[in-house]
């Protein structure tokens, strides 16, 4: 696979991208895939839709109640009784499942590889939509087939203009400030925040390219659950300097200091763990993609025979590095690496094994072992 850098911004460069557009305003790039064609029928989409850990959902608007929501494995026999129109089938980490299409992914490296999330497929004969919306996160939507009209609104939404009582988070009220008709090969870019609303306007399939936004929420508690892991027990809160005090249920300054004096500690950003951790957790996969069964053990590099290795589209590589380690992060587990073999994992999705294993250390060969049956990495060109 080419790996030389594309991105299908047109005459627009990353950069200037970057600072006019990124989480700041909606961009739409006429022809940014020109003369594209959907390597995936819709028929073939309802099919995967009906497996098993495959993350669908299929949304009805006309239906009792409206905007009814079916979660995947979606039945086949479903599909049949649908309406002609209003409805819309989506599958997120589709490029997890169907390798092949993790290249429509890769043209959007200009952003960097590790807030990008998934590749979700929809598709929605006329009148199909998912109502009036807004997400928390940046997503390029690529028109695969048909047309669909797409109407923005950048005003903030008020937490009464929520439809109540179903799964969707869909406007009551909206009103556009822009639209735009898509055809194949052209993208919106939308920034998080932008009440949006695109309506199949015939048989469509959208490709939406999402970028991770991690609440800050769940960012604090899984920091805060890493490093008291590493705490010790026998440490607890005391105050040996304690004095008398008028009223016996009031907390005393000294106690307010010393407790903000922990926290200091715990939270410093010059703590040797830090980027570490931070490492593992933007590495964190919640896809659950199966593995395959007839993998066979690795003991040893010799014991491969090909030339190729290629990363596990499924799987999430991060690094980062300090002034004394490289930290390789997969999926939430991070590794002390070599910087230059770091690298080259981490620079494109194949990698020439003679190249990377001219000269490696014991260590390093044993975490590469490691990778490889755990299928992070897998044999062979995808």
């Amino acid at each position: 696979m080419d790996s030389t850098p594309h991105t299908p911004l047109g005459n627009l460069s990353p950069a200037n991208f970057l600072q006019q557009y990124w989480q700041k305003k909606p961009l739409v790039i006429r022809q940014g895939f020109p003369n594209f064609t959907s390597p995936i029928s819709p028929d073939e989409l309802a099919g995967l839709s009906c497996e098993d850990d495959v993350n669908a959902r299929l949304v009805v608007e006309h239906s009792n109640p409206p905007w009814h929501v079916h979660y995947g494995p979606i039945e086949e026999s479903l599909f049949p009784t649908l309406p002609e129109t209003h409805w819309t089938l989506l599958i997120n980490d589709v490029e997890k499942w169907l390798p092949e299409l993790s290249w429509i992914v890769d043209q959007f490296r200009f952003i960097p590889e590790w807030l990008i999330d998934d590749l979700m497929i929809s598709y929605a004969p006329e009148g199909g939509s998912v109502g009036p919306h807004l997400d928390r996160y940046d997503v390029f939507i690529l028109q695969a087939q048909g047309h669909r009209r797409w109407q923005i609104n950048t005003q903030p939404v008020s937490p009464e203009n929520h439809i109540d009582n179903i799964d969707l988070c869909i406007q009551k009220s909206f009103t556009a400030e822009q639209e735009w008709v898509l055809a194949p090969g052209d993208i919106i870019y939308i920034p998080p925040g932008t009440s949006h609303h695109g309506v199949a306007l015939d048989d469509c399939m959208s490709f939406s390219i999402g970028f991770r936004a991690p609440a800050h929420s769940a960012l604090l508690h899984d920091f805060l659950n890493h490093f008291s892991r590493q705490l010790n027990p026998e440490d607890v809160f005391r105050l040996p300097n304690l004095t008398s005090q008028p009223h016996p249920c009031e907390l005393p300054v000294e106690a307010f200091e010393q407790a903000q004096d922990l926290i200091n500690t715990f939270c410093a950003t010059d703590n040797p763990e830090f980027k570490q951790w931070f490492t593992q957790f933007m590495s964190e996969n919640n896809s659950h993609i199966p593995c395959d069964d007839e993998h066979n053990t690795i003991m040893q590099l010799p014991d491969i025979t090909t030339d190729t290795l290629h990363r596990n589209p499924a799987s999430r590589f991060v690094f980062s590095r300090d002034d004394k380690t490289t930290w390789l992060a997969v999926d939430g587990t991070c590794y002390p690496l070599e910087t230059h073999l770091t690298e080259q994992l981490c620079f494109a999705r194949d990698i020439n094994l003679s190249k990377l294993t001219s000269q490696i250390s014991e260590e390093d060969a044993a975490i590469l072992i490691l990778l490889l049956n755990a299928q992070h990495l897998l044999l062979g060109n995808c």
